[in-house]
């Protein structure tokens, strides 16, 4: 019998791990702190954990919004975005009636990150800045087998992504599309993803339907856009085939400034060879989603933008921040200065519940589920 019995908690304890974490499980930051990591051999170094922390701090302090990590082994069964969702949301990641807050979760062992954005900073341009870190920034960092430069990565952009918000700078241009127009070269035919994928923003039982929906249409529409861009193309010339080069001999066909373009991943080319004419074809393909910003100077999208913030808003004023944007291509530099919002006070019953839980970071923000989703 105690062999038995031996036996049974030898099996619980080597089990458990294997269940992985529960969300009434993971335990809350301490004030100060912005980074939790679940994982058996805690991933995360000291180092990226303090940089997250300082990052996420200053964000706070500023008033502008939460930023929050965590970092797990395994969800189990549950679906990590659900998972994500759920702790986001019991944790209030942001500030109440501003709902500013961002969570990046990561489970580990399912090889699967999550990007949760706060109600306050959904808008489209936020949702696309969002997919633009997970795409450009987390997934390949965690292919390489780099995690801890995945989440350094990830919260730097998406402390952009909250800089940057229109909660932030409610009298900031919203016209800005990060150089998604095209470029005017002479042999370039232009031919752009189709925008396939449609919002919605119905809070209605039949959104889980339409979601999928959306999901349907826009992997059908990124197949055919696929598709068309690797279609077999004719010379008008001569009407021989046309041969597509890869991306090592069709540089010698590009201008230092596409060439740039696709070394940064904001626009990608794709040259067209007819060996008869010994003539070649270049197609442009700018990105869905990019940071980077066309510059005003040479009209590459070459440019990169940063913002500091000049006064920090309290509750009594705004603040101020300064967005500079510098061409990688020709060095080019502008710079522009954005009012933000004054910090919003929560109200008697969200105070009193934040003052009995002082020693938390986080507490009062909500989320509706926007964001992103990756794997590697």
């Amino acid at each position: 019998m105690r062999a038995w019995l031996g036996w049974l908690v030898v099996f619980c304890v080597l089990g458990t791990p294997a269940l992985g974490v529960t969300v009434e499980s993971i335990p809350r930051p301490s004030k100060g702190s912005w980074t939790v990591d679940l994982t058996p051999n805690r991933v995360l170094t000291p180092a990226v954990r303090a940089e997250v922390d300082q990052l996420a701090h200053a964000l706070n302090d500023e008033g502008l919004g939460q930023l929050m990590v965590v970092m797990v082994g395994t969800t189990s069964r549950r679906p990590p975005r659900e998972f994500a969702l759920a702790l986001f949301n019991r944790w209030g990641i942001g500030h109440a009636g501003r709902d500013d807050g961002v969570l990046l979760f990561i489970a580990y062992s399912d090889r699967k990150a999550e990007i949760i954005l706060g109600d306050g900073v959904d808008e489209p341009e936020d949702q696309e800045a969002s997919d633009a870190v997970m795409a450009q920034d987390i997934v390949p960092a965690f292919k390489r087998g780099d995690p801890n430069e995945a989440v350094r990565q990830g919260a730097q952009g998406l402390k952009a992504l909250i800089e940057n918000a229109r909660l932030n700078n409610p009298g900031a241009a919203a016209a800005d599309l990060g150089g998604q127009e095209p470029a005017s070269a002479p042999t370039v035919s232009i031919t752009e993803a189709p925008a396939s994928m449609t919002e919605t923003s119905s809070s209605e039982p039949s959104l889980g339907f339409f979601a999928g929906a959306t999901g349907v249409v826009g992997a059908l529409g990124l197949a055919g856009s696929a598709w068309l861009r690797r279609r077999p193309r004719k010379c008008r010339t001569c009407g021989n085939p046309r041969a597509r080069l890869g991306e090592a001999q069709d540089d010698a066909h590009l201008d230092p400034g596409q060439r740039k373009e696709e070394s940064l991943g904001s626009v990608d080319y794709d040259v067209w060879w007819c060996e008869s004419c010994e003539d070649g074809t270049v197609e442009r393909y700018g990105r869905f989603f990019s940071r980077f910003k066309r510059c005003t100077r040479c009209r590459y999208v070459t440019g990169k933008q940063t913002s500091r913030t000049l006064r920090s808003a309290t509750y009594d004023h705004g603040g101020e921040v300064e967005v500079t944007v510098r061409c990688g291509h020709c060095d080019y530099v502008t710079t522009s200065r954005h009012s933000t919002p004054r910090r919003t006070r929560s109200s008697s019953s969200s105070s009193s519940s934040r003052s009995s839980s002082s020693s938390r970071s986080s507490g009062g923000g909500r989320s509706s589920g926007g964001g992103s989703s990756g794997s590697w």
